[in-house]
């Protein structure tokens, strides 16, 4: 099993021949307007490993399994047809082919189930498609289990029962592999060949004598249930009986096509689980995350940085990306461009409602920038307001002093040199406090005279 390069105990889903590297869904970059995903790292599109390392092992799903015909339209064909198989049965000749048409049906739909779930589809498939071919089917697994037995036959007549029995057995043993190759390749003659029988036995391993077991179980419970729902009734016992034959040919249909989907790598083909609830395409800026974290990862800090600002232009307003933009400058320590953002970052958090996250966000720029002082008014009042609060008076007056040459906005400075007064107050500062509120007065008298 390979695993992501950037998420070591992350199973890969794709592979770059470009870069020789294995990632996961996130670390890989999906286009808008194709399935088609390309490398993070060189632009270059991926190859799909499928779900071949993330789909959970057949017997853990075991549960999911059985209740895959537990679908309304299924359930619906289940009893349907057979219970009109059941009532033909009991006329002559009509019964014969209608025996056989019920067969075909549920073989036709039972080797659909198989196909559909090896292409990571988990969700039964149309009923409408059990009605094609059916009957054709059948009549080649009849002429298939007619030559098997005469084959069998012929070899107890000429080499003896032992070892026909001992290949009868295998021959029961690669039933399984014959019905899955039949399905992928839709070809008696492909199917019955002893290399590709062999070929996906070895494929799926020691896991397939699981898979020979359960479906021993599986058809054990047929015989055990059969027994259970015999009534007085030949009909309703006929149409018992067939639904639960039925039910389980499905279900065995079914976990063999989970089968081929578990072990769809050394089985030479690759099939990614179709499921509604997971999303195909990400917002843009899940995927400028995802980018950043590939690119922090491989040492590309120009990357970083034009990824971020290319977002930024279009979308400045987005507070998630803007944190993580500072994020990034603060922990690399880049001044120049700390400089750059610290005001429009602090700007917009306060527009944002984020008050009480300022004092932080301005204690971490002061650390690379210790003679930081933010160039917007209303900024500088909150800042000096949490500090007032904090009880740091210096700090309060350090962020409104010279506040008038930033801004007109005469009530913001009213409010301003008004707590820059009760901060000097409290330093004991008389003198510049009292200047402080005839500044007040001087505003408020101007703020009079416009109004």
């Amino acid at each position: 099993m390979e695993y992501c390069k950037y998420h070591p105990l992350k199973p890969a889903t794709w592979y770059c021949a470009a870069c020789d590297t294995h990632t996961c869904d996130d670390c890989s970059d999906e286009s808008v307007y194709s399935d088609e995903r390309r490398c993070f790292h060189c632009g270059a599109p991926l190859e799909s490993l499928g779900a071949a390392y993330t789909v959970e092992p057949f017997w853990h799903h075991l549960k999911e399994i059985f209740r895959y015909p537990l679908n309304p339209p299924v359930m619906t064909l289940i009893l349907v047809v057979s219970a009109l198989g059941a009532l033909l049965s009991f006329i002559p000749i009509i019964g014969v082919v209608a025996m056989l048409l019920a067969a075909g049906i549920f073989t036709k739909y039972s080797f659909r189930c198989l196909e559909e779930t090896a292409e990571g589809n988990m969700v039964p498939p149309d009923i409408q498609d059990a009605y094609q071919g059916g009957l054709i089917l059948i009549v080649k697994m009849i002429l298939l289990l007619v030559a098997v037995v005469l084959g069998g036959a012929f070899l107890a007549t000429f080499v003896g029962t032992g070892i026909t029995s001992l290949l009868g057995m295998l021959v029961l043993f690669s039933v399984p592999a014959f019905l899955i190759s039949y399905a992928l390749t839709d070809s008696i003659l492909s199917a019955v060949h002893p290399g590709n029988i062999l070929r996906i036995i070895s494929a799926v391993g020691m896991p397939y004598g699981i898979l020979i077991g359960l479906i021993f179980l599986m058809g054990t419970s047929v015989d055990v249930l059969s027994y259970f729902v015999i009534t007085d009734a030949e009909w309703i016992t006929a149409t018992l009986q067939s639904v639960i034959s039925n039910y389980y040919m499905v279900v065995m249909f079914h976990m063999m096509g989970y089968v081929v989907f578990q072990y769809q790598e050394p089985l030479g083909f690759y099939a990614r689980a179709r499921t509604a609830d997971i999303p195909q395409v990400r917002t843009q800026a899940e995927k400028l995350k995802a980018h950043v974290s590939v690119a922090v990862k491989e040492g590309q800090y120009d990357k970083v940085i034009s990824l971020y600002r290319e977002y930024l232009n279009r979308q400045a307003d987005d507070v998630g990306i803007s944190d993580s933009w500072f994020e990034f400058l603060y922990r690399s320590g880049n001044r120049e461009l700390l400089a750059d953002f610290a005001g429009s970052y602090l700007k917009l958090k306060l527009k944002k409602g984020c008050q009480d996250q300022l004092s932080l966000i301005y204690r971490q720029i002061q650390q690379l920038l210790p003679a930081y002082i933010p160039q917007e008014g209303e900024v500088c009042y909150q800042l000096a307001l949490n500090c007032f609060n904090a009880g740091d008076y210096t700090g309060a007056v350090r962020l409104i002093n010279g506040l008038q040459k930033k801004s007109r906005d005469i009530a913001l400075l009213i409010r301003s040199f008004l707590l820059m007064a009760k901060a000097l107050d409290e330093l004991q500062k008389g003198e510049q406090a009292a200047k402080c509120r005839q500044l007040v007065t001087q505003l408020q008298r101007k703020a009079d005279s416009v109004s």
